[in-house]
């Protein structure tokens, strides 16, 4: 429900746009042109703001709130310089000081500014707590958060009810990646109203952003039982429910957002197309091995956008995963010629080549994505792999050992430099690669015995 006074600077502002289009003269008095100003600044609407001062300027030449919003324009235009020389002839005030102090700190004088700030609240008798307020409001406009959170807390020492800087607190800490913080924020805030959707989503934001899932879901899920139409929740549940491997639960969500923002006819929903929330649903489904599932998803994804690299990479992946390397092929060829600087996709190419045996063209695609990505330890040992089964085993020995240098603890490294000094003739290097391989296998000596003697029939 829109409140009164909502209504009354919207009836106000309809009117003073009504007699500027209309070309009409334009008389309102000091307060109202003050309201006007504010309603347009709020909204970073400059221009609108610019407009307004001036013609306030030009029917109340000698009012102090008018040459304020004056200073302030000069604020918003990045003329901090004038902004204190016009601040300088006015009578000071508490609004004065607060936008003296936000022109200290654009022109780097951050000590001065951080002092006036201080002292005006020090200097305040009875809402200590706006005053912290409305220090925390200049200093985040010029990115200084650990120092807004001082009068964050300074403020709730006064007031601990006051929800406006609970949120401020919650934001800055944001900013700062500082976590615990916010989340903290965020509860209090919760601890005030605990039916309010948005806290319990943000809360949820920030938990998902600490990789704590689990408790994420539960926050998104007060959230959505808050406001069961608030969408985003549902997407959120989604992606969560992806990183914690409930891909089935994953596609559940995602196809509960897609369909509303269908009905809704959005061309994007929370930054996504519609085909990319497609891709979400057959990306949850291929995870969940629901093979033919996914593919219907990302068919549906490449006929609402022919042009979705994803799509065809997961149809690539899905073909393969159902042996019809052909298939695979075909959509994997395809997101290559969209986009040929992709190292994943050139491994998935690679991938298929090794399962139709023509292993000198999978040679050829790993080659390519390490190119394009050097610190992939998978690919380099899938080339040593490669190699060893040609019978190249100092190539084999030098991809395994920088499989190695890029990750020490890679399964089976140290067994299969083993196996391919072993067969280049070198067992003392092979006696040393197979002690290591023992300390993280205790079988490792018995399947080195297995895979040499079978090669040796």
């Amino acid at each position: 429900m829109k409140s009164r006074e909502d209504d009354s600077i919207r009836a106000l502002v309809k009117r003073y746009e009504q007699q500027r289009s209309n070309g009409l003269s334009q008389y309102f008095d000091v307060d109202e042109f003050d309201r006007i100003a504010d309603y347009y600044l709020d909204r970073g609407r400059t221009n609108k703001f610019s407009e307004v001062v001036n013609s306030a300027l030009r029917i109340h030449p000698n009012s102090t709130v008018i040459h304020l919003k004056r200073a302030i324009l000069y604020m918003e235009t990045g003329e901090p310089m004038k902004a204190l020389q016009l601040l300088g002839r006015l009578p000071e005030q508490e609004e004065t000081d607060f936008v003296r102090a936000a022109a200290y700190l654009k022109l780097k004088r951050k000590k001065e500014g951080l002092a006036l700030l201080k002292d005006m609240v020090a200097r305040e008798q009875y809402d200590k707590d706006l005053a912290c307020l409305e220090a925390v409001s200049v200093l985040s406009a010029e990115n200084l958060y650990k120092e807004a959170l001082d009068f964050v807390r300074l403020g709730l020492e006064h007031n601990p009810e006051n929800t406006d800087l609970m949120s401020e607190g919650a934001f800055c800490a944001e900013q700062l990646n500082d976590m615990p913080a916010s989340e903290h924020y965020y509860r209090m805030l919760l601890e005030v109203d605990v039916y309010s959707y948005e806290n319990w989503f943000n809360l949820g934001q920030i938990l998902f952003s600490q990789e704590r899932f689990e408790e994420a879901c539960k926050a998104y899920d007060f959230a959505l039982v808050s406001n069961p139409g608030f969408m985003p929740a549902v997407l959120q549940m989604g992606h969560a429910c992806f990183q914690m491997e409930h891909y089935e639960d994953a596609a559940k969500f995602y196809l509960d957002y897609l369909l509303a923002a269908i009905e809704e006819s959005l061309p994007s929903a929370e930054g996504n197309s519609i085909d990319d929330l497609m891709v979400f649903v057959g990306e949850a489904f291929e995870k969940a091995e629901h093979y033919e599932s996914a593919i219907e998803w990302y068919e549906h994804a490449l006929t609402t956008n022919p042009g979705n690299l994803q799509a065809y990479t997961g149809m690539g992946i899905c073909y393969m995963e159902l042996k019809d390397y052909k298939q695979s092929l075909r959509y994997l060829e395809k997101a290559i010629k969209m986009d040929d600087k992709q190292a994943e996709i050139w491994v998935y190419l690679a991938e298929v080549l090794v399962d139709m045996d023509k292993n000198e063209q999978a040679i050829v695609a790993y080659l390519h994505a390490l190119s394009l990505d050097p610190s992939q330890a998978e690919v380099l040992f899938a080339l040593g792999n490669l190699y060893y089964d040609q019978q190249k085993f100092e190539l084999a020995l030098k991809y395994y050992s920088d499989a190695e240098l890029l990750d020490a603890t890679f399964p089976n490294i140290h067994l299969y430099k083993a196996l391919a000094y072993a067969r280049n003739g070198d067992m003392l290097q092979a006696d040393d690669a197979l002690k290591l391989a023992l300390l993280s296998d205790v079988h490792a000596r018995e399947l080195f015995n297995k895979i040499i003697g079978e090669e040796q029939k």
